[in-house]
């Protein structure tokens, strides 16, 4: 069973067999990364205009849930729990957008709570403008949203080369 999901984990390139070694974590580049977050938010941007399309106030509700529990994990010092309702916040935006196919990556924001608290302010930004039905604010609110990510984890791989 180990090496099935070592080889799993392998073809879905979250691991790198490296002859002489064996397998490894994969490494990603900035490119990998910000690919990854441009791809993501052109399908959050998709989804808000299809949120929208079909408005239920049960979906916002349920969006507002995600983000008060946001705001109290954060208010908490959870960062962890506030990473996971930020998840949530956009699973539910592309839930129910519909016919859209999920697509995640996992944040790695679980030690910095400065990134956790702007995180928060933008998704409420972004319901906000939901519940306005205003569709070009909310797309603009996403975007917004996903330049400051792309920037946190240029920043956060520049630090670590020491630029």
């Amino acid at each position: 069973p180990i090496r099935n999901a070592l080889q799993q984990l392998t073809h879905e390139g979250l691991l790198s067999f490296v002859p002489g070694k064996g397998t490894v974590v994969a490494s990603f580049t900035t490119e990998d990364i910000l690919e990854v977050y441009d791809l993501i938010e052109l399908l959050q941007v998709y989804a808000v205009a299809a949120f929208l399309n079909k408005y239920n106030d049960l979906a916002v509700d349920a969006m507002e849930i995600a983000l008060r529990n946001m705001e109290k994990s954060l208010n908490e010092h959870d960062i962890f729990q506030c990473t996971r309702w930020d998840q949530k916040f956009h699973e539910l935006l592309i839930g129910y957008a519909g016919n859209c196919q999920q697509m995640l990556f996992i944040s790695t924001i679980l030690d910095d709570t400065e990134r956790a608290s702007q995180s928060f302010a933008e998704h409420s930004a972004i319901l906000a403008a939901i519940k306005e039905k205003d569709v070009q604010i909310a797309q603009d609110c996403i975007r917004k949203h996903y330049y400051h990510i792309k920037q946190y984890y240029i920043n956060k791989l520049l630090s670590r080369i020491h630029i």
